[in-house]
């Protein structure tokens, strides 16, 4: 969205000095204060305030350009940046599949292993998320496959190579070949019962933490995803990998959620020495799940 535009057109002052970091700032229209504290992000649609927190975006719109709701599209619509309007007109994709198969290889030892090394019981992962081998052959060899259910059904699947320091590690059924696009959708849902989420990086970071958490498949999370979430949970925890970048993105999608009106917080466990939740062994996640109460 073009805030600039926007903002200029219908005459409403903005602060441009936090631009650079994807911001453009006006006088929030909830806690009246007199500063820029009302951010609207230049890179995806979601506004927050530095003060009150976040806000349903298309909410905020009616009530600062003063309009009635089901006209605010069609004077949005203007503003919309090239990128949004090329992305409109590309989200056609390939007709997905109604069923899908898994290969049906058992673990092999090598992979069953690569899981005890990295303190997983394979019999337990085998029962709890019907993991299974890749084969000798073919495109999944050297692979463990992790099915992704959703409602009880195999929609589509990732796979984790068991070959050190081997690109890519993960490797998804493409979409055109999964039910749904494993990007769209996240791992473990169907074992998420409670009103609060925990949202990991990986699989083997979920399948170490257990029920009532999911993960997208790296850092990166679409609109839809985190719509999704903030429609099914009343709290989300981002449990990132302890690293820069990882804890960056982990912000940026608390604070999106937190403008669709969600309690959503970070996770920070550096204290406990390990890159991520996959890499803690079992009597540490207990010990972390015993200190957040849950």
């Amino acid at each position: 969205m073009d805030y600039i535009r926007l903002f200029n057109e219908y005459r409403i002052p903005f602060d441009l000095s936090y631009l650079k970091s994807g911001w453009v700032n006006i006088q929030c229209v909830y806690c009246n204060d007199a500063s820029m504290h009302l951010g609207f992000s230049v890179n995806d649609d979601f506004c927050n305030c530095f003060r009150c927190g976040g806000h349903n975006l298309r909410m905020t719109l009616i009530k600062l350009l003063n309009v009635p709701a089901n006209i605010l599209d069609q004077i949005l619509e203007p503003f919309q940046t090239k990128s949004k309007i090329l992305s409109r007109l590309n989200e056609k994709e390939k007709l997905n599949k109604n069923k899908i198969e898994l290969p049906d290889f058992p673990l092999s030892k090598a992979e069953k292993n690569y899981l005890l090394d990295r303190h997983f019981n394979p019999d337990d992962l085998i029962k709890k998320y019907r993991i299974q081998g890749g084969g000798y052959v073919g495109d999944w060899k050297n692979r463990i496959i992790i099915p992704i259910y959703l409602g009880g059904k195999l929609v589509s699947w990732v796979s984790r190579t068991i070959i050190k320091d081997r690109e890519p590690r993960y490797k998804n059924l493409e979409n055109h070949l999964s039910v749904i696009d494993p990007k769209k959708i996240f791992f473990n849902l169907d074992n998420c019962r409670n009103d609060y989420v925990i949202v990991a990086e990986g699989p083997f970071d979920v399948m170490r933490f257990g029920d009532n958490s999911v993960c997208g498949f790296g850092t990166t999370l679409t609109r839809a995803q985190l719509m999704y979430l903030s429609n099914r949970f009343k709290k989300i925890y981002f449990m990132f990998d302890n690293e820069r970048i990882a804890q960056k993105k982990a912000r940026e999608h608390a604070m999106l959620t937190q403008g669709y009106g969600i309690d959503s917080f970070i996770i920070d466990f550096s204290d406990y020495g390990y890159k991520d939740i996959g890499e803690m062994p079992p009597f540490k996640v207990k010990q972390l799940k015993r200190e957040l109460g849950f």
